[in-house]
């Protein structure tokens, strides 16, 4: 009885570590690390966030060792730190690639981000 209870509780531990997903840093927290970083710009009222930000999560998981990940909502605090250093775009969602602290970057449209293919290789091109 208790090989069992055991059996199944270190299978559901198992299942509980294998589904959590990558954390996303803090905007300012990773563009001052070394890695690239991609930035979702979002506000929640915007046409198609919600499927913008299941590909961007898509994304991180597979290349959270290359990059750093981040999500900005238009209206929480993150948004002002990112709007000091850099110009909140009025159409909503879009994701941002930079490297260098900053100072090098790119602009990705909604339908290269929802096309897997097309933000890949947006995203090993911008990395090299």
């Amino acid at each position: 009885m208790m090989k069992k209870f055991l059996t199944v509780l270190l299978m559901f531990s198992f299942i509980s570590i294998s589904t959590q997903s990558v954390k996303a840093v803090k905007f300012e927290e990773g563009i001052n690390q070394s890695k690239p970083m991609a930035v979702i710009v979002y506000a929640p009222w915007a046409d198609g966030q919600a499927e913008m930000i299941q590909a961007f999560d898509a994304m991180e998981q597979r290349y959270a060792e290359e990059y750093n990940f981040a999500k900005v909502n238009i209206a929480t605090e993150d948004a002002k730190a990112f709007n000091a250093r850099f110009y909140i775009y009025p159409n909503l969602p879009y994701v941002l690639l930079f490297r260098n602290g900053g100072k090098v970057s790119r602009f990705l449209k909604k339908d290269c981000v929802m096309d897997e293919a097309c933000f890949a290789e947006r995203l090993d091109f911008f990395s090299n």
